[in-house]
């Protein structure tokens, strides 16, 4: 393959498995809020579309906003804050093959030159960040995701 080719596919890869790691960071906060009993909403390209050309107003949304959007309705009052917390934290073992990559249990695509397999590696581990909104909840529990305003049943 020629080497700007090369780098094209490799950022395509990258941004491909930057989107599907998007949406599975925040499908795995519902794990553990569904075990709790939480209340929530999926939302798919979420923002302001009209209804002339939904898909092409809701692209930018969905690129400053996230491709999917989990709003929690209603957390109940006996939640236990390690639960909410573990919640707001699980989407980290996104970031697990990066980790193990550098700890030298996983093959390290960098040292190969194997560009695809780095743009995979980094877009994985870059699903796996949370977010200021994950960390507030991870650091205050129940209460800061109530008192951000989020839980409209309190």
């Amino acid at each position: 393959m020629s080497l700007p080719l090369d780098w094209l596919v490799a950022a395509v890869v990258g941004l491909g498995a930057l989107a599907v790691g998007v949406c599975a960071h925040e499908l795995l906060h519902v794990v553990p809020l569904r075990l709790l009993g939480a209340d929530y909403t999926v939302t798919l390209l979420p923002g302001e579309a009209s209804t002339e050309t939904p898909a092409l107003a809701a692209l930018p949304d969905a690129l400053s906003g996230g491709l999917v959007r989990v709003e929690v309705t209603d957390l109940p009052p006996d939640a236990p804050e390690w639960a909410v917390r573990v919640a707001a934290a699980l989407p980290v073992v996104l970031a697990l093959p990066l980790v193990l990559a550098a700890a030298g249990v996983l093959p390290d695509p960098t040292a190969t030159g194997d560009r695809v397999g780095t743009a995979l590696l980094v877009a994985a581990g870059a699903s796996g960040l949370p977010s200021p909104a994950d960390w507030s909840v991870v650091w205050h529990g129940a209460a800061g995701y109530r008192a951000s305003g989020a839980d409209p049943s309190e």
